[in-house]
């Protein structure tokens, strides 16, 4: 199955509805400003670090947005619906080191990296 050829402009789009989803989903489960303010940063950073590697290895600007959407992506697909989950483990961290992750919002941590490492892949070999 060979995957759609998607215009530049809707990439765009697409790289501009992951950026809200993430900050709609991740932000409200951070239970302190400077978690919130981290959590916020994260599309920023990650625009600087595909520019860079963009630059650096010649990639078109459909490679880089992909790239973009796909990654962003993870984020809220492993935190949806785990909020209670991540704001227990956030403050358990802050309050008492570090400690480990419920079984549950990890499986769907690593599930959706997965699933979107497979589709990066699909979208760009197809």
């Amino acid at each position: 199955m060979h995957p759609p050829h998607i215009p530049t402009g809707t990439w765009w789009i697409f790289a501009a509805i992951v950026t809200v989803l993430l900050l709609v989903v991740c932000v409200p489960v951070m239970p302190t400003r400077q978690y919130k303010i981290r959590v916020a940063l994260i599309p920023l950073l990650g625009v600087g670090f595909l520019g860079a590697a963009a630059g650096l290895r010649n990639h078109d600007l459909d490679t880089v947005l992909r790239m973009y959407c796909t990654a962003t992506l993870v984020f809220p697909l492993g935190l949806v619906g785990r909020g209670k989950e991540m704001r227990k483990v956030v403050e358990d961290e802050r309050l008492y080191g570090k400690q480990s992750w419920p079984p549950r919002l990890t499986a769907q941590l690593i599930a959706a990296f997965c699933v979107m490492m497979v589709v990066w892949a699909w979208l760009s070999w197809g």
